[in-house]
């Protein structure tokens, strides 16, 4: 039974009858406690504890989140990002290189290759011209509203890469 069936089912019972269906429970549950072994109780017992420890647990959870002050929160930083990964010479943060020093964010530990193309300015990527524009030509009219917006295009077309 659903909760919303069980809520209307509830709601339509007398108090008479739920204090019958009550009892019943009881009773049922004071057998099947009655019959346990010793180690079917523990079990039972630790499984509650468990129950009540990770209720209490969400409770403190919910309490600091509610109370939660930001300025109190201890600011991480990865430190410089100059690991230049040799297959596709990007650069990463050195906490982030995995054990085998084989970055995996790029190009799959290197298994995927791409052609290596430069631009007028020696750079690694060849941009569209439409691109480079915007990102060169203060005449261009588009050029302002890109400069201010450039992170909110970076991350639209970056999520819609994976």
């Amino acid at each position: 039974m659903t909760k919303e069936k069980k809520a209307r089912w509830l709601a339509r019972q007398s108090q008479e009858s739920l204090d019958r269906i009550r009892a019943v429970d009881a009773a049922a549950y004071r057998r099947r406690i009655e019959a346990e072994t010793p180690a079917q109780s523990q079990a039972r017992q630790e499984r509650y504890a468990e129950a009540h420890h990770l209720v209490r647990n969400r409770q403190r959870i919910r309490d600091e989140a509610i109370h939660f002050i930001e300025a109190q929160v201890e600011t991480h930083n990865c430190g410089p990002m100059n690991i230049i990964y040799q297959f596709r010479k990007s650069k990463n943060f050195a906490a982030e290189r995995p054990s085998d020093g084989k970055f995996t964010s790029c190009c799959h530990k290197g298994k995927i290759k791409l052609e290596k193309s430069s631009d007028a300015l020696s750079n690694d990527f060849l941009y569209p011209n439409f691109l480079l524009d915007l990102l060169t030509n203060p005449n261009n009219p588009d050029y302002k509203n890109f400069q201010a917006n450039i992170r909110s295009y970076n991350s639209a077309v970056s999520f819609a890469s994976m």
